[in-house]
């Protein structure tokens, strides 16, 4: 339910747990939205959304979100609250990935070592992982 329309697969059939005969993925999903119509909404909502996210085209955003009326109260409420953040990350090009993807990696290193006895030797490792040139030596008693 969360892949863009127009990116379902409509070509390969496949079994699904719920379904007893071979399906596609658009098959699927329009058989879900059949069985009620403000998911059905919801789910033409979030195309348009989704859409005007990709393309960062804040009045379309805009008109889309906006426009619906019978769409479910939970998520105008959600969107609401989180408008004036929306509206930010349209404006930026900025992006949390980078920052999230370095504290990964050092966790999973903290993770793999099972502690390090020395601060500077766990520094030592990280500045080595992401290749990172100090001025100083690193290794400093």
């Amino acid at each position: 339910m969360l892949v863009p329309a127009g990116q379902l697969d409509f070509e390969h059939f496949h079994k699904w747990t719920n379904f007893s005969y071979w399906i596609t993925a658009t098959d699927v999903v329009h058989q879900l939205l059949s069985l009620d119509p403000e998911l059905k909404k919801t789910y033409e909502i979030l195309n348009h959304v989704q859409t005007a996210i990709q393309h960062r085209d804040w009045n379309n955003y805009n008109a889309s979100f906006w426009g619906a009326e019978d769409c479910s109260e939970e998520m105008k409420s959600t969107i609401k609250m989180h408008h004036k953040k929306i509206h930010h990350t349209f404006i930026t090009q900025y992006s949390n990935g980078p920052l999230e993807g370095s504290n990964n990696k050092i966790k999973t290193i903290k993770r793999a070592s099972f502690g390090y006895r020395s601060f500077f030797r766990f520094r030592i490792r990280v500045l080595y992982a992401f290749r990172i040139k100090t001025k100083r030596a690193l290794i400093t008693k």
